[in-house]
């Protein structure tokens, strides 16, 4: 069988570059009661891996020539000492900051066991976004567990990227619409010399419909509480049984920029974002995405890193608002195993923009993780934000999405 090697896309490419500023990865998390053996899960892994090799790549190459190619090492398996985190945040979990380094030829992925003082036993699936997206992180994780469990692993060796299904669609793409200079969702407090991402969960009981819209509804009525403006977030598409019926493990996403009007409802914005998808909207390229793959990354760093501050703390066409990312249901049985059942699943946001947030829903809830540079927690902003956000949720029950 040939070797796998799969082409970087120019999304992945300014992933990298993201990653080199921020530390942009899809990390998951699942939290249960139990504990598996060290071996079974690198054993686990290993299998899960070979019939998954996306996972196992390395960088290789140079500008338009770069590629992600299989490097027949499986992502490594690390136990931790006991710590006292409680999963909810970045606090007391110094080991997530730890950075993976694809760029200096290391891996893409590793999976860390943490044993908390709390009773839990918390896995953290750690993925660069740059070779994987979310929906690739459930599905590796998925496959440690069939692994796990005995069970027939159901294997991907797809190369395709983001690009090759964009350009498929290209002639469907509608005009780009203009930039907006949008508001942040919460103010930021005077920016901090050294670029650092939070991160907060909170849990939603029940199965709350309509929950992406509504929530870009929530948080744009936040955001204007304080000033008037523009409020817009990213909302990434899948491009899975949609675009394509291939399950790759890499990037095979794309992005529709939704624009919240001070009147807008959730029906109004899930119509909105209908419209995108039919639109092929979601099939945009990053703008000069021909160029970039032929811009050193050096070249580009040295571009991005003087602007983060303007970019990050200011009102500018640059960033939208934040984005939300629904990253799907998961199902009770799909992370347990002999010695190990699971209690909540969630995901941490990648460490870019000015607000991210994902939903991850599994049996009995939703996990909502909220991720902002520091600055935007100096004064507990953050904190004020997902406080009200769950009493909100809790208190508002499910709803007809109008």
């Amino acid at each position: 069988m040939a070797r796998y090697a799969r082409r970087m896309s120019a999304l992945e490419r300014y992933s990298l570059v993201i990653h080199e500023v921020y530390r942009y990865q899809v990390d998951g998390i699942i939290e249960g009661v139990g504990s598996i053996a060290a071996p079974a899960l690198q054993t686990a892994v290993a299998l899960a891996a070979e019939a998954n090799p996306g996972i196992r790549v390395r960088l290789r190459g140079v500008l338009g020539f770069s590629r992600w190619v299989d490097s027949g090492v499986p992502p490594q398996v690390r136990i931790l000492a006991q710590a006292d985190w409680d999963g909810r945040s970045e606090q007391g979990a110094p080991f997530l900051a730890e950075r993976l380094d694809p760029l200096h030829g290391g891996p893409v992925a590793d999976v860390l066991v943490v044993p908390c003082r709390d009773g839990m036993t918390r896995l953290v699936f750690r993925t660069v976004h740059a070779a994987i997206d979310g929906r690739g992180l459930i599905h590796w994780g998925h496959e440690v567990f069939r692994a796990l469990r005995g069970e027939p692993l159901q294997g991907s060796r797809s190369t395709l990227t983001d690009f090759d299904v964009q350009r498929q669609f290209r002639h469907r793409v509608p005009p780009a619409p203009p930039s907006l200079t949008c508001v942040p969702v919460i103010p930021p407090s005077d920016a901090p010399r050294e670029l650092r991402y939070v991160w907060r969960r909170a849990i939603v009981q029940g199965n709350l419909s309509h929950l992406l819209p509504r929530t870009a509804v929530f948080l744009a009525g936040w955001a204007r509480r304080r000033v008037p403006g523009n409020v817009a977030f990213t909302i990434p598409v899948d491009y899975r049984g949609l675009r394509t019926q291939e399950m790759s493990i890499g990037n095979l996403i794309g992005y529709l920029r939704l624009p919240v009007a001070e009147d807008a409802s959730p029906r109004s914005l899930m119509q909105l974002v209908n419209q995108g998808i039919r639109e092929h909207a979601d099939c945009r390229s990053l703008p000069g995405a021909r160029l970039l793959q032929w811009l050193p990354i050096g070249l580009l760093l040295r571009q991005l890193r003087p602007a983060v501050d303007k970019l990050l703390y200011t009102v500018n066409p640059g960033l939208p608002s934040g984005g939300i990312v629904a990253m799907g249901s998961i199902g009770s049985g799909d992370f347990a195993c002999a010695g190990f059942r699971p209690v909540t699943m969630s995901g941490i946001p990648g460490s870019v923009g000015k607000l991210n947030v994902v939903f991850v829903g599994y049996p009995g809830g939703i996990a909502v993780t909220f991720a902002a540079p520091a600055a935007y927690n100096g004064d507990g902003q953050l904190d004020e934000l997902v406080q009200a956000y769950q009493r909100h949720f809790t208190t508002a029950g499910d709803g007809n999405g109008r």
